[in-house]
């Protein structure tokens, strides 16, 4: 039997609401879509480039349960690709909605910005002939003077390097990509230089992968404030800070603290660094964090002749360190924002060592009401040993809580006398517990993919007996980051929102 098609993808069954499925606003974010005419108070109704009516539902689940978004349009046939989650910033989500069948320009796409509160769905302009670069692209809510809300989209393109002569690298320039909903102007496009290249000298790359770009985007953060900060991250050497809307706006390069000893051997054959690496913002706006996981021994296997530092692996020819595996770890940084760009502060020193590391063999098993998993993985797990099943698991894809010390891993397991399925493991690295399990759906592939992001979009939003209100404390404290002004239902009148998962 053939495998079903994407449209053929069944959305799977989400809990009832217990009245705190989403009170902490964090949710995990499938990015691509199922196709179904499932409707709830979430619902919003647009039209696509074609005339065509689509309509866009959203189904929230408390982590480690993944969220999801539903999009019926009986009108496009989705069986070459289907819609998908770009990126979210509070309330707001930028949605790709393919809608001709090639699928091979931008023009193919519609992009629509999903907001839940208003239940509104907006298609934007397309940038073409520009093509967006999904991980390159950020969503800004924002609010004006008069209390009118708007929003903006920004993306960030690498040019090719400026050199002077043959050899010396002057500066790297990028393109800038903006939009702003409140501006008639369309999609303009900046040019942007960076000449201080701060990341060259602090986390040189190896000669084997020298022809990697100085700058490629994996992800992008909204942290907002008067000038719209974006944070756009690579995940393997560091961040472009840049206010996007100012009048002129300039790059700021942050470079990431210093690889992990068992991820040096992972830049020589280039693997995605989203596999174990992660960077968000906090629920406050007030700092940057970041994690690194490694698969990790004591021993090396010549630990006399091992490089000391990264730096001296890098300057010996990236020789190859053999490192016997058993089990992991995770480390995690802060990095306090607004980021101070004054040159008398060194940028290797922003970041500052949060937790020193978390070995598998510290993790303990500890659930409860809020946090428990299934039934047959709670039993599967009652009946191990928790710390041998963590040793023996590849971590994949870290997620790193916005609100508190919570990771999310992606894994593989396969019990004895089971099929083999893929998991949420949920695990606080303050305390080296494991909080919560959950199975993702069998019909999607998440190992070693960047599938599931983390989304603030239920911040506003706690569930009372079904009826969605907003959280007061967190929503004024979130808006300060946006410059929008607290509405009627952030100052305590009730929302009528009525979810139904």
């Amino acid at each position: 039997m053939a495998p079903p098609t994407v449209s053929l993808w069944i959305p799977p069954p989400l809990p009832e609401s217990d009245g705190n499925a989403t009170a902490s606003g964090l949710v995990l974010l499938d990015r691509w879509c199922y196709i179904a005419n499932l409707v709830n108070d979430t619902t919003a109704e647009g039209t696509t480039s074609t005339g065509v009516r689509i309509q866009v539902t959203f189904r929230a689940a408390r982590p480690p349960l993944v969220s999801h978004f539903c999009v019926h349009c009986p009108g496009l046939d989705f069986l070459n690709a289907v819609p998908k989650v770009i990126t979210t910033d509070a309330d707001l989500i930028l949605l790709c909605v393919p809608v001709y069948p090639t699928i091979g320009h931008g023009r193919d796409w519609d992009y629509f910005v999903y907001s839940l509160r208003a239940r509104r769905l907006d298609l934007i302009p397309n940038p073409n002939p520009t093509c967006l670069c999904d991980p390159a692209t950020v969503l800004l809510s924002r609010e004006d003077e008069d209390g009118a809300s708007w929003y903006a989209v920004a993306a960030l393109d690498a040019t090719f390097p400026v050199y002077h002569g043959r050899s010396a690298l002057v500066r790297r320039d990028f393109y800038l990509y903006l939009y702003k909903s409140n501006s008639s102007e369309g999609w303009i496009s900046k040019v942007m230089s960076l000449s201080d290249l701060v990341r060259d000298r602090l986390i040189p790359l190896p000669d084997t992968v020298e022809d990697r770009l100085y700058h490629e985007t994996d992800k992008s953060i909204a942290i907002g404030g008067e000038g719209g900060t974006v944070a756009w991250v690579d995940l393997w050497r560091g961040i472009l800070f840049c206010d996007v809307l100012s009048d002129c706006p300039v790059l700021h390069d942050v470079p990431l603290p210093v690889p992990a000893r068992g991820n040096w051997n992972r830049l020589l054959v280039e693997l995605d660094p989203f596999i174990f690496r992660d960077v968000t913002i906090s629920r406050n706006r007030d700092s940057i964090k970041y994690i690194e996981t490694e698969s990790w021994s004591p021993r090396d296997e010549q630990p006399n002749t091992a490089p000391a530092s990264y730096t001296e692996w890098v300057r010996n020819k990236s020789r190859k360190l053999r490192v016997f595996r058993d089990g992991w770890k995770a480390t995690t940084w802060t990095m306090t924002i607004p980021v101070d760009f004054d040159d008398s502060h060194p940028l290797e020193n922003c970041w500052h060592r949060h937790h020193s590391g978390i070995d598998v063999k510290d993790v303990t098993l500890q659930l409860d009401a809020s946090n428990a998993c299934p039934s047959n993985l709670l039993d599967m797990l009652c009946c191990s040993n928790t710390t041998e099943m963590l040793k023996g698991l590849q971590m994949a894809c870290p997620i790193i809580s916005m609100d508190d010390d919570i990771v999310y891993l992606i894994s593989t397991i396969e019990p004895r006398h089971m099929d083999k399925f893929e998991v949420v493991l949920a695990i606080d690295v303050s305390k080296g517990v494991l909080r919560g399990l959950a199975e993702l759906d069998a019909q999607k592939d998440f190992i070693f993919k960047d599938d599931i992001v983390s989304s603030d979009i239920c911040w506003y939003l706690s569930k009372v007996t079904g009826t969605v209100e907003p959280s007061k404390r967190t929503a004024k404290q979130h808006n300060m980051g946006h410059g929008i002004k607290p509405t009627k239902q952030e100052l305590g009148e009730p929302s009528a929102v009525h979810v139904k998962n």
